[in-house]
């Protein structure tokens, strides 16, 4: 009996060492460590709704300290601006969701140290690397290796600055949701760094270096031709339903945070058309549930996203919205697999198209 007991305590022994080993490798990485680097609450003491607001405030800190470098002449394009921005936006966002693996301060502090290495000098290359925190798995290789090409061309980063710091901490988001909850959380944010990677290369293809004007000692002034008549340009935007929405809802208050994102995304990009004659947005969804709940769920999809960016100033001479519910699937999946794989194979048919027809 005492040598089973023994055994018993030796084996809770390790069992504990084992869960000590967390994302926290040394005695100074631990969560509370860290938390008291950044000036969070260490997450056991988060409790009270004075301990949160506490911690809202010195989010808010560093938020007022980017702002100050922006004012003091770091443009929002400096990759290491943008980066530091990138790394407190999600340790936001996952401070609201209640995130309590490490992620949130580690976050925090990565975008704190490159805050100080620019208070220091506005022209220091901070946050050139990206550390998976937490933990959090690598996806998608090639996704890294076109944002390092990115990042390694000096001549359009410039241009492309935000765009791929922002993809890179959104790819270690969504390493993290993978390693947390399991692929099909992590979809909706790979699909985010696809459409980032995919800017950034119209960005770079844009950034074309200014081309020098020769002097002329007695120009000839040339006949003035009338401008150019307005083309009228017609562009498709597609946002998956999974990166806006909770899981089968559909109203304004089920928006997810990076949901939001993109819509102030779209309505940026909107706003620059000198006048859109139209805009038609059209909801999809996959072909679990019966018809009639489909076709609801998607046209409330269609309507909700119609209602924010009008809130956000997109405005058209016509505008119309329509559910087409899983009538016009982009992609046909086999129906052998169990239905969690079935689920992310049918992602893309969960959508909400917006068809824009305008000038610019």
């Amino acid at each position: 009996m005492r040598t089973s007991f023994s055994l018993s305590l030796l084996v809770a022994a390790l069992s504990l060492a084992g869960c000590a080993s967390g994302p926290f490798q040394s005695k100074d990485e631990t969560p509370a460590a860290v938390a008291q680097q950044t000036g969070l609450v260490p997450q056991a003491a988060r409790i009270t709704d004075e301990r949160i607001l506490g911690d809202r405030k010195t989010l808010e800190a560093v938020q007022q300290r980017l702002r100050a470098l922006n004012e003091a002449g770091v443009p929002q394009n400096n990759y290491a601006l943008a980066k530091a921005q990138c790394w407190l936006d999600t340790a936001k966002t996952q401070y609201h969701e209640n995130d309590r693996t490490g992620y949130v301060e580690e976050s925090l502090h990565e975008s704190i140290k490159i805050v100080q290495a620019l208070e220091a000098d506005k022209g220091a290359k901070a946050g050139y690397d990206t550390p998976l925190v937490a933990r959090s798995s690598k996806l998608r290789d090639d996704l890294w290796a076109r944002l390092s090409g990115f990042k390694g061309d000096a001549s359009t980063l410039k241009c492309t600055a935000r765009t791929v710091a922002c993809a890179e901490v959104r790819l270690v988001r969504a390493g993290h949701a993978e390693e947390q909850t399991g692929w099909r959380q992590a979809t909706p944010h790979v699909a985010m760094a696809e459409d980032a990677v995919r800017r950034a290369g119209e960005e770079a293809a844009a950034c074309a270096a200014p081309v020098p004007v020769a002097v002329v000692p007695t120009p000839v002034p040339a006949p003035v031709a009338p401008p150019p008549a307005p083309v009228v340009q017609k562009e498709h935007i597609t946002l998956l339903g999974d990166a806006l929405f909770k899981f089968n809802k559909s109203g304004r208050d089920d928006l997810l945070p990076g949901g939001l994102d993109r819509l102030r995304e779209v309505a940026d990009n909107l706003k620059k058309y000198r006048k859109i004659e139209s805009i038609a947005y059209t909801g999809h969804t996959d072909r679990y549930g019966k018809t009639d709940y489909n076709d609801a769920l998607s046209l409330q999809r269609a309507n909700t996203v119609r209602d924010y960016l009008e809130s956000m100033g997109v405005k058209a001479d016509q505008v119309s919205s329509a559910g087409r519910g899983n009538r016009e699937p982009v992609v046909e999946c086999s129906t052998k697999p169990p239905k969690p794989e079935q689920t992310v194979c049918l992602t893309p048919n969960r959508r909400v198209a917006i068809e824009v027809v305008g000038i610019k």
